[in-house]
């Protein structure tokens, strides 16, 4: 048994069909699947029952794919560890991150990151929170750049600053000072995103303890989205402060006078993982970019 063997499976386990796995791994179907029949023949048991769509795991495939996992995750972190130990630069890293935080933050900051690392390998994966936190759990990102996150127990969250929440108005809406009373708003239309999402509960939230029930002429899932509408004098929308720290747009921005709701801005990854010093690095790099701008 060897690793590719290894990665073999757990791809087709992922992937719950060779021929997806095989155009994953770049290599024949043919190939893949005689490859598979060689360890199921080796192993004296069937690890996938290949007559059910989509295929279907078996008992001791399921056990078999869970060592499988450990020895990866484990000849993974050995290799990072000599590459520090060698001085080694030309690794990679994945950071997973909200698409309005990325576009508002990560140029700059992986601009400065690749002077030092400048053969590194990095990949961005933009996704709602959601989604980032099952792909932190399966191990397919390395840093996710979010609130913090609530398992404790295995993941550290690093705090960098923290976030408030701002109401972004048309740049024909005029309101004295710097603040707002959210209730002088109850009239006017709201972009919300939707109830699925953190923001958007917050938000509508907002508007209920000001006594009115927001009148939302548009619904969305994505800030710029949002911020767009905005733009176009279509309504008002509450927006995270980065997304506005690093923007010079044509519209108006107010604090929410009474409420000051901070959240955490972290780099979160698994504590029970060893931390590359490139990754160690970029976690200097952005939290200095954070308090110098």
């Amino acid at each position: 048994m060897n690793i590719n063997q290894l990665k073999y499976i757990v791809t087709i386990a992922n992937e719950q069909n060779i021929s997806k796995a095989a155009e994953k791994l770049y290599i024949s179907q043919p190939s893949l699947s005689q490859c598979i029949h060689n360890i199921e023949k080796e192993l004296g048991t069937k690890l996938f029952d290949r007559t059910k769509t989509p295929l279907k795991i078996t008992y001791a495939g399921e056990v078999y794919i869970e060592w499988a996992k450990k020895v990866l995750n484990s000849y993974n972190e050995i290799n990072t560890k000599i590459a520090d130990i060698s001085g080694q630069t030309n690794i990679r890293l994945i950071i997973g991150i909200s698409s309005y935080r990325s576009t508002c933050i990560l140029p700059p900051v992986i601009k400065e990151f690749k002077k030092i690392y400048s053969k590194c390998h990095i990949i961005i994966e933009e996704h709602p929170t959601p989604i980032l936190h099952n792909m932190l759990d399966e191990d397919k990102i390395d840093l996710l750049i979010d609130t913090p996150h609530p398992d404790t127990t295995i993941y550290k969250s690093i705090p960098l600053i923290n976030e408030n929440i701002l109401l972004e108005v048309p740049e024909d809406w005029h309101f004295k000072g710097k603040e707002i009373n959210l209730s002088d708003c109850a009239d006017k239309p709201f972009i919300m995103l939707s109830k699925e999402q953190l923001l958007g509960q917050i938000s509508r939230e907002l508007c209920l303890k000001n006594n009115f029930e927001p009148n939302i002429a548009l619904e969305c899932h994505n800030i710029e989205t949002a911020h767009a509408f905005v733009s176009q004098g279509l309504g008002a929308a509450f927006v995270p402060e980065l997304f506005v720290k690093y923007r010079n747009q044509k519209t108006n921005f107010y604090k929410i006078k009474g409420f000051k709701i901070d959240r955490k801005f972290c780099v979160i990854y698994n504590k029970k993982k060893y931390l590359p010093k490139a990754s160690e690095d970029f976690i200097n790099i952005l939290n200095q970019f954070l308090h110098i701008t």
